[in-house]
């Protein structure tokens, strides 16, 4: 693989980390209804492609639920918004039975938001430059918010190659294999399990096709990257 093919994979690592991030951020919107729509053959090429179980199965769901015809898919995720914002609300919202998208109730011996997970997170976002919009009240240790830093770092580490900054884009993605060892393998995981554990109650599988992917993702880009940097 040369420069430029390593470039184009982390810039492709940056798109599905926020793919995944608009998608458990909030109730679908326009903007990531579009997202999910350019996106979602991308990710099934992308999971058929792998061996990975949880990135076949979320693939085999997602296209049970999309139509054959590909061609107006916008149309598609604009009909069926409703009932996936009925099912975020159920997942995400609602309180008792709800999974929590949050670090620190993973993570904490009191399982609350805002716990020593949550500064460390932010101590990571600070010591990486990344700083989220000031109108943006998501706790830093969201999981939208923890995919979407991710995302960032691979884009940093593709630019940096880019200018032949090689051992800025080492620093880059050493951080992006610590943040993995120090937080996401550590929750994120559950977090989808706890997901796809709700699946029968759901309008749609839609929420439960991404948690598969995204679990499926985890493991295989954290084992890209451990590859990338010998272990």
């Amino acid at each position: 693989m040369n420069v430029n093919e390593v470039c184009e994979t982390h810039k492709g690592r940056d798109v599905t980390f926020n793919i995944f991030s608009r998608v458990f951020n909030d109730v679908p919107d326009d903007f990531s209804d579009k997202l999910a729509a350019d996106t979602c053959a991308y990710l099934v090429s992308v999971a058929e492609a792998s061996e990975n179980g949880d990135l076949k199965k979320g693939a085999q769901i997602l296209n049970t639920l999309l139509p054959a015809d590909k061609s107006n898919l916008e149309s598609w995720f604009a009909e069926n918004r409703l009932d996936r914002a009925k099912d975020f609300t159920f997942l995400f919202v609602l309180g008792q039975g709800s999974v929590s998208s949050y670090e620190s109730v993973y993570r904490s011996p009191e399982r609350l938001i805002k716990q020593e997970p949550w500064s460390e997170v932010k101590a990571a976002y600070a010591l990486n430059g990344f700083k989220k919009a000031d109108s943006n009240k998501t706790i830093e240790d969201h999981v939208s918010l923890e995919l979407q830093f991710m995302g960032l770092l691979s884009k940093k580490a593709a630019e940096l190659l880019q200018n032949e900054d090689f051992d800025g884009a080492e620093i880059k993605l050493k951080a992006q294999k610590d943040f993995y060892n120090n937080h996401i393998i550590k929750w994120v995981p559950d977090f989808c399990d706890k997901v796809i554990s709700k699946s029968e109650r759901l309008h749609t599988q839609f929420y439960v096709a991404y948690a598969y992917l995204l679990k499926g993702f985890l493991t295989e880009d954290m084992l890209f990257l451990e590859d990338l940097l010998g272990g």
